[in-house]
């Protein structure tokens, strides 16, 4: 069936076109609120801003901001047009050691070079659990004749699946708390899940905001999340290889059918400009901290889960895929 209103055709734009000059043009871009928020929300953290051309020693980084909702958790920004380098890596390994609360440090370029991805990779595998590095490539797209659009594609990110069982340091104030209260409530769930026998599992510790359980399908997976700041808990189907939106809509086509299948409205989630689109349903105005509250929401998120693998098994069978089985390398897919 043709579609029924005139389709377009993302093209690339060159970066430089938007941004003639990295420092003058592309740095003060990105620190302003609505750029910086976009990149947070790849990352799966809330940025604020502290400076540009923040000195730590005889470099300077890019943009220092921090978490908003964690105040001593500090992120170092370096950007970086045309392909990475060795000297850009070297200024992200000098960063960490040169800023107080400096936990999370992300290199943004145009092209990063599989050599550096897989350095990063590295650094996530084997530094301690509360320093976190992200790569990320800077892309403008347009369709047709449209202002250009900037996407970013997080290509590598930390890994919970990669890295040993998470041990909190003592003594870390807030950040050490969020870890505690998030490894308790999905070791409940764990537990909870093994009591009634389903077949979804936790085999990990884990410390994120989310957790992803695969369907089955590659680049499709069932994820629950928590929010601590925004006080709910969801449950999200999420396509992790949807740039171009084609799944997303394909099983919008069904919303009708879908939403009846399952019980109940679900929030369609196509995420303009990213990799991943996702369809969910929230529950707010409960504590993920509180464990009296842990038999309620395990019994909730169980629920839902057990809907959208019902609701959504036969039909992503229908569905194409490039091969992605995990979230992360282009966001973090928890909506929270």
């Amino acid at each position: 069936m043709s579609a029924v209103i005139p389709l377009g055709t993302f093209e690339p734009v060159s970066v430089k076109d938007a941004w003639p000059n990295e420092a003058g043009n592309f740095t003060p871009w990105l620190a302003e609120a609505g750029s910086i928020a976009a990149l947070g929300e790849a990352l799966g953290l809330d940025l604020e801003v502290e400076a540009t051309e923040a000195w730590i020693g005889s470099f300077s980084a890019d943009i220092l901001a921090r978490a908003s909702d964690e105040p001593n958790h500090r992120v170092l920004i370096e950007n970086q047009f045309g392909e990475t380098d060795h000297r850009h890596l070297g200024q992200m390994l000098t960063y960490p050691a040169g800023i107080d609360g400096a936990r999370t440090v992300v290199w943004i370029a145009e092209k990063i070079l599989p050599d550096h991805r897989a350095a990063v990779d590295w650094l996530n595998t084997n530094t301690k659990p509360e320093f976190s590095f992200f790569a990320v490539e800077i892309e403008l797209w347009r369709i047709g004749n449209s202002a250009p659009a900037p996407r970013f594609n997080v290509v590598a990110s930390p890994n919970e699946w990669t890295r040993g069982p998470i041990v909190v340091p003592p003594g870390n104030g807030e950040l050490a708390g969020r870890y505690r209260i998030r490894l308790a409530y999905w070791a409940s769930f764990a537990d909870y899940l093994g009591q009634k026998g389903s077949k979804f599992r936790i085999g990990c510790d884990n410390k994120d905001p989310w957790f992803w359980f695969a369907t089955g399908r590659a680049g499709f997976g069932i994820v629950a999340t928590i929010g601590l700041r925004r006080q709910r808990i969801g449950v999200n189907f999420n396509m992790s290889d949807d740039a171009d939106k084609s799944k997303f809509h394909a099983l919008y086509s069904e919303k009708e059918s879908i939403e009846q299948q399952f019980g109940e409205p679900l929030l369609w989630e196509e995420l303009p400009g990213k990799k991943a689109s996702r369809i969910a349903v929230y529950r707010d105005g409960v504590d993920p901290a509180d464990p009296s509250q842990y038999d309620d929401l395990h019994k909730w998120m169980l629920d839902k889960m057990e809907r959208f693998r019902t609701t959504f098994s036969e039909r992503v069978k229908l569905l194409g895929s490039s091969g992605d089985t995990e979230p992360g390398e282009e966001e973090t897919p928890d909506g929270v």
